[in-house]
């Protein structure tokens, strides 16, 4: 049996082609020093924003650059970060006591390095102070919040908050227990949460949970974001990994996040190397919960897996590889 030179060459170009882009999934992302660990982080279309060690004093920080944001606001706990229309959203949303009077987000004007002034936006929740480590925000800007602890839920604030006065969020469902960040994949209606379980994929049309990655061996508290490919970075304490919405339930186990490896040399080792909130009378609202998505993130193309499955089908493209060539030799 003999193929050509050139359907061989089509082969090979074919299985290089459809590989390329799992092929070109990096290595897990690790914080900059002292910022792990992280409660929040949001994609700005070429690189995470974290929120870390510093982030209650208002220190935002890029992942890979380590350039740092500053914002005098005077945050009491940073739960959460999102991306929308251009602008980092800084949900100062932690009360695990559940006795704030209110919770902020703060809209940073900029996100070029050092000290950025900001608009800062004031909710309370229709029934009671709660505690909140999940801020999403929707493709039309619309700001949902997911508590935590007893009798968790999904609240929905406001199509166009204020900055004047307090603004009502609705409670629209229950929320899956202990979540601990959460964003909106592109197709419009789904939400990921990070929750006691794993990673669970939630319609928000109808609020069921659709799909589940169950995750085991990771650390507590992980924080989530989405890429521009639609990829998932999950984790922060300290890696951050990639991972895709699955077909069907699946499981994922963690390894530990080995630490980084010393660059070789010839000389000694390496050495290792911070306006106040507007506040006003709450404002009465007769909206009823809906348990309704009205909107739509941004579109993006289909997401990767990660570096695991990458190695897998590396190898399965030099197997082909060789099949190629005994074919040509024979």
């Amino acid at each position: 049996m003999n193929i050509s030179r050139l359907g061989a060459a089509g082969l090979a170009a074919g299985l290089a082609i459809g590989l390329s882009p799992l092929a070109a999934v990096a290595d897990d992302v690790l914080p900059p020093d002292g910022v792990a660990p992280v409660v929040g982080m949001a994609y700005d279309g070429d690189g995470l924003w974290l929120a870390g060690a510093s982030a209650n004093d208002g220190v935002v920080v890029k992942a890979g650059t380590g350039d740092e944001v500053r914002f005098e606001g005077n945050p009491q706990s940073v739960q959460a970060l999102a991306w929308s229309d251009g602008r980092l959203w800084v949900a100062d949303f932690g009360d695990e006591a559940s006795s704030r009077d209110h919770v902020v987000a703060f809209r940073l004007n900029s996100t070029e390095p050092g000290t950025t002034r900001y608009n800062a936006f004031d909710f309370r929740y229709q029934d009671g102070a709660r505690d909140a480590k999940a801020f999403l925000i929707s493709g039309k800007g619309r700001i949902y919040v997911v508590t935590t602890g007893d009798n968790p839920g999904i609240y929905r604030a406001p199509a166009t908050p204020s900055r004047q006065s307090m603004n009502t969020l609705v409670r629209v469902t229950d929320a899956p227990e202990g979540v601990t960040d959460g964003v909106f994949l592109s197709d419009g209606f789904t939400m990921a949460l990070r929750t006691a379980k794993g990673i669970e994929y939630v319609d928000a049309y109808t609020w069921e949970t659709t799909v589940t990655e169950t995750i085991e061996g990771a650390p507590e508290g992980e924080s989530i974001a989405r890429g521009q490919a639609d990829e998932v970075f999950v984790g922060g304490n300290p890696g951050i990994r990639t991972t895709a919405k699955p077909a069907s339930d699946t499981t994922t186990t963690v390894s530990p996040t080995p630490e980084p490896s010393p660059t070789p040399t010839e000389t000694a080792p390496e050495t290792s190397p911070g306006s106040a909130s507007p506040s006003g009378a709450p404002t009465a609202t007769s909206e009823a919960p809906d348990p309704g998505a009205e909107e739509s993130p941004d579109a993006s193309s289909p997401s990767r897996r990660g570096t695991y499955v990458a190695l897998a089908l590396a190898g399965a493209l030099a197997l082909a590889a060789g099949a190629v060539t005994y074919f040509v030799k024979k």
